[in-house]
């Protein structure tokens, strides 16, 4: 019977990390026509471990220290920016996220959830939504490919350093974040 319950526990264990470690978006990852950026905690730390004796790098090495995982998921494909959209929408019925912020402009429609972190100015969770395929439908010629994005962001994160780590890493959808805190 020991064993049986052993076995049992090490499995439920086994399990619950595993979905911690999980998102509900990384079904996305399988997605032909989604291109998806994962940083998992291990590259965060390597990252930190990169020695730089210039301001620069000492400023990128704070940035990322604390983070657990960046995911982004973007997409051209307008049937698969409407599942993006209808499964982040079931996520933060469930997530017990907050509004941070939504903007809506001649560009994009985007919104940011976070979950309360350890004081007011950091996250546990951060989570954006851009949409540029209803904006930009009738600008394609102008602007390019409209795209779907979502950002998700986990660790301990100092909201004032958003829009540093993903101008700094690059990431599709940044300049949104830029966007916002100029507003």
């Amino acid at each position: 019977m020991k064993k049986i319950f052993l076995t049992i526990l090490v499995i439920v264990i086994s399990f619950s990390s595993y979905a911690q470690n999980s998102s509900i978006f990384d079904k996305f990852e399988d997605y032909d026509d989604v291109t998806t950026i994962v940083v998992t905690q291990k590259a965060f730390q390597m990252l930190k471990k990169i020695s730089s004796d210039t301001e620069e790098g000492k400023d990128f090495q704070n940035l990322v220290s604390g983070l657990n995982d960046l995911k982004v998921f973007t997409t051209e494909n307008v049937k698969i920016a409407a599942e993006m959209q209808s499964t982040f929408n079931k996520y933060l019925k469930t997530a017990k996220l907050s509004e941070l912020m939504r903007v809506k402009d001649k560009d994009a429609n985007v919104k940011i959830y976070v979950r309360d972190g350890k004081d007011e100015d950091h996250v546990s969770e951060f989570l954006m939504f851009v949409d540029e395929m209803n904006v930009k439908m009738n600008h394609e010629g102008e602007r390019g490919s409209p795209e779907v994005v979502i950002i998700s962001l986990t660790g301990d994160i100092d909201l004032n350093n958003i829009s540093k780590i993903t101008t700094q890493m690059n990431i599709p959808g940044g300049k949104h974040i830029k966007k916002v805190e100029n507003n």
